[in-house]
């Protein structure tokens, strides 16, 4: 009878966690401790056929644009410069061809992006693209950092020609152009490939600290349009904090989703401190479609915000539960630039897929649970209980993400005389109470009937 109590409470918590919608401050308290950021190391050589301008093209160009803003009376130089970088970048196969020269350098570079952590020993989901030296986006990063110097001169000659500086919008738009075009001739040579992830861990004073783990690959999909998925192992002997894993078929258009992750731009702001890139950034959205890949398979689209850094990263439901992994964006082909608000999520149930092929179990760690125990403590103002909560929680692992901040407050609360615990049992527990009496109740009247039969 005692199991059975045991087993029907923990079935009746389990409904009511299941039924709990979170506020985004909680859904970012529960979350962030196991999201990570992936590096991606790549080192070995690459080559690519340097391309050569066709003059005739770029000189026909120069005359169209010209006329262009005399016939509108709109002519400058400054603005004939900036329509024709413009214009030279949107079409850059139009006015550069393969050239006859090959050449080769060496690479040493590092891609970022973001993933969770689905079991106590360290398996990580995030997208196979983050780890896969053959993708598109990352043939094109290969590009830039060995070939940077041959794109800095044509970029230079480029300044001669014009009299003046680049705008940094106009840097930016012939380096993306030139790696481009190198990157549709780059073979990439035997290519070492190491990983780790980097989570934040307390320090002193609440602050949260990085720390980098290493990581093996275990299995990896395609890239998109293919099944982009891949698992990372944790190869450091740890207890590690965990997300839980939802179901999005159970998702509809209009549903709140929160994404998690590292975009480039506000990880590595030249404003913020080195020792901030571990804490993930979140951002809020709707799911704005269902569709179906070429192939067959659904992902959800999202007008949440997620560009360069955020993929692989969690994407929650409003209880806190991973229903997908940020993935991909749209590009606006005239521009070539990101549209933001079309988005999408490859659904949690092709990263199942992955987890049962890799025969690996999703389970939350005894720290994450007693971690998510403190924080339900802390939002009904149960300080006193949610202390001894958080405390456990160091206890198990002195350096847990921001549970030192959440001890600091909780004792200031309660230092403060704002602990709300009531003298009585959470209503809760008679709920649970109740439910399981009924059904108690109800075993014993079908045993007796069977024993009469």
């Amino acid at each position: 009878m005692k199991k059975i109590l045991l087993y029907l409470f923990f079935f009746y918590s389990q409904i009511a966690y299941s039924q709990k919608v979170l506020s985004p401050v909680q859904i970012a308290e529960r979350v962030k401790p196991g999201t990570v950021m992936i590096q991606a190391t790549f080192i070995g050589t690459v080559s690519a056929i340097k391309p050569v301008f066709d003059e005739a093209a770029l000189e026909n160009l120069a005359l169209q644009v010209k006329a262009n803003l005399e016939s509108e009376g709109q002519f400058t130089t400054d603005l004939f410069w900036n329509v024709y970088i413009k214009t030279f970048c949107a079409n850059i196969s139009d006015y550069m061809m393969k050239g006859t020269e090959t050449v080769s350098k060496d690479l040493n570079t590092t891609m970022i992006g973001s993933g969770f952590i689905i079991t106590p020993d360290g398996y990580v989901i995030t997208n196979a693209h983050v780890v896969d030296e053959n993708d598109e986006s990352t043939k094109q990063n290969f590009v830039q950092q060995a070939f940077q110097e041959i794109i800095e001169d044509d970029a230079k000659e480029i300044e001669v020609s014009m009299g003046r500086k680049l705008t940094e919008d106009e840097a930016k738009a012939l380096t993306d152009a030139n790696s481009w075009y190198f990157s549709q001739t780059l073979s990439v040579g035997r290519i070492k490939k190491e990983f780790s992830i980097v989570m934040g861990i307390s320090g002193d004073k609440t602050e949260i600290i990085p720390v980098v783990i290493p990581a093996k690959l275990v299995t990896q999909g395609a890239a998109i349009p293919g099944k982009d998925v891949a698992i990372l192992k944790l190869t450091e002997k740890h207890i590690y904090p965990t997300i839980r894993i939802g179901d999005d078929k159970t998702m509809r258009v209009g549903d709140q989703v929160y994404a998690l992750g590292y975009p480039a731009v506000a990880t590595f702001h030249p404003l913020i401190s080195k020792e901030s890139i571990s804490e993930a950034t979140l951002t809020r959205g709707l799911v704005s479609a269902k569709k179906n890949m070429n192939d067959g398979w659904e992902v959800l689209q999202t007008d949440a915000s997620i560009t360069h850094g955020n993929s692989g990263g969690p994407v929650s439901n409003e209880k806190g539960e991973v229903i997908g992994l940020a993935t991909f964006g749209s590009i606006d082909e005239q521009r070539g630039q990101e549209v933001q608000g079309m988005n999408f999520i490859v659904p949690v149930t092709i990263v199942k897929e992955f987890i049962e092929k890799a025969d690996i179990t999703p389970a939350m760690s005894d720290i994450s649970l007693a971690y998510e125990s403190a924080l339900d403590l802390f939002d009904k103002a149960w300080y006193k209980k949610a202390l001894v909560k958080f405390k456990e929680v160091k206890g198990m692992n002195n350096s847990f993400p921001f549970v030192d901040k959440f001890i600091e407050e909780t004792e200031t609360n309660i230092n403060k005389g704002l602990d709300k615990e009531p003298k009585g049992l959470d209503p809760m527990y008679y709920y649970i109470g109740g439910g399981t009496l009924l059904l108690i109740l109800g075993l014993i009247f079908i045993l007796r009937r069977k024993k009469k039969a």
